[in-house]
């Protein structure tokens, strides 16, 4: 055996660097000539090649451009592979409530139903329990028309005592309502700008027209000729959420018309009444789905489409419908307080302080300091505020990305 040879400070760090290659090692293919290739547990892939030094040493050298590879392979002429996996991202799921859960929550009488709600509102309807058992979720699915159909008739049970008085009047209106749908002698609170970006023909209505059965009875009271106060509140659950409870679907008018007997619901007429009044109203939707005798799916969501629209033609500068002047530090923003309620609790806790909005609002609108951030960003905020978007949403900001580059 020969002695042992000392290694100078060339060969000593070649060797330093092939010892942490091979540590990374995860797979190595050797070609003809002895040269090797190698990837590596991070997706790289390195190549030991000659250097053309005095030295005569080998050391490894990157391939660059090369990234995700996950195998290495060499053919019988020398001719070096790697196969290279492209990193696929996992989805990103939005939690929370969306556009239309919020927009639900918005309308007055829900709220105030809540904050009178008895253990008997708790209770699971029998029917509704049998038909999940039945049913799978989808499009014959009733479990969540007969969920708003119970709450519906429930709020309107309870809308005057044995006095007569209503238990759903208040001092002051509730969550910013500034307009009440009349319905005989039921008046249900509502909001202003979301009946004008809901309704197609909502400007001839304040102008004085009358559109068959529906009418503007003063510049704070929507009057419509109908049978039943449950029309109302079925024509606003379509406003605020895009969706309507198939009420005249057998399997629920047969629950509720056993439940709530003391209501009389005329369920025929309800459902004619409402695709009059959606149709002298322009709301195609709601029309088309009220053609059918039983449960089906909404054929075209708009209410996404309306408040998008709605925004455009507002932020650029105020306009009767926007209450709220958003100051960024390079643009100033119009809002609607509605909107900004119904999607953000930061909102929602400010306007909800009376004392703090009534002396603003006298003066026109609410101005509010956000100057620490900018347009650009807040820009796919409000987006998403306005329209939900959710699983679009992050296609949206590679959108923006990509047109910035």
């Amino acid at each position: 055996m020969g002695s042992p040879q000392k290694l100078h400070s060339g060969q000593g760090k070649q060797l330093t660097r092939f010892c942490e290659v091979l540590a990374d090692e995860k797979d190595v293919a050797l070609g003809s000539d002895g040269t090797v290739i190698i990837c590596t547990h991070s997706g790289h892939v390195f190549v030991r090649q000659r250097v053309k030094s005095g030295s005569g040493g080998l050391k490894f050298k990157r391939i660059p451009y090369l990234q995700r590879a996950i195998k290495v392979a060499c053919n019988e002429s020398g001719a070096f592979g790697a196969v290279v996996v492209n990193a696929q991202p996992a989805p990103i799921a939005l939690v929370g409530r969306t556009l239309e859960e919020d927009l639900a929550l918005l309308q007055p009488h829900y709220r105030r139903f809540d904050s009178q709600m008895t253990a008997a509102d708790f209770d699971k309807p029998k029917q509704r329990q049998e038909d999940e058992d039945e049913e799978d979720e989808g499009i014959d699915s009733i479990s969540k028309d007969m969920e708003t159909a119970y709450r519906l008739c429930s709020i309107l049970g309870r809308w005057r005592d044995d006095a007569g008085d209503s238990l759903f009047a208040w001092s002051k209106p509730l969550l910013g309502s500034d307009l009440h749908l009349v319905i005989g002698e039921v008046e249900i609170p509502a909001h202003r700008t979301i009946l004008a970006v809901r309704i197609p023909v909502w400007k001839q209505l304040t102008k004085g027209a009358t559109l068959g059965p529906v009418s503007i009875a003063s510049t704070s009271k929507l009057r419509l000729k109908v049978c039943h106060p449950l029309v109302g509140l079925l024509l606003l659950e379509y406003l605020y959420t895009d969706d309507v409870a198939a009420i005249w679907d057998a399997r629920i008018a047969r629950a509720i018309q056993t439940k709530y007997a003391s209501l009389k619901l005329p369920l025929g007429q309800i459902k004619s009444d409402l695709k009059l009044v959606s149709e002298v109203l322009g709301l195609t939707p709601l029309s088309a789905v009220l053609e059918f005798a039983g449960k089906t799916k909404m054929p075209k969501r708009t209410l996404p489409s309306n408040l998008r629209t709605f925004f455009d033609s507002t932020h650029s500068g105020q306009s009767a419908a926007c209450d709220v002047i958003i100051r960024l530090a390079d643009k100033e923003v119009a809002c609607s307080s509605v909107v900004l309620r119904a999607r953000c609790p930061f909102f929602e806790a400010m306007f909800a302080d009376n004392d703090w909005t009534t002396e603003r609002i006298d003066q026109g609108s609410i101005e509010i300091d956000m100057t620490h951030l900018k347009w650009t960003p807040m820009k796919m905020v409000f987006r998403y505020l306005h329209e939900g978007l959710e699983d679009d949403l992050f296609d949206y900001v590679r959108e923006c990305f990509f047109h910035s580059l």
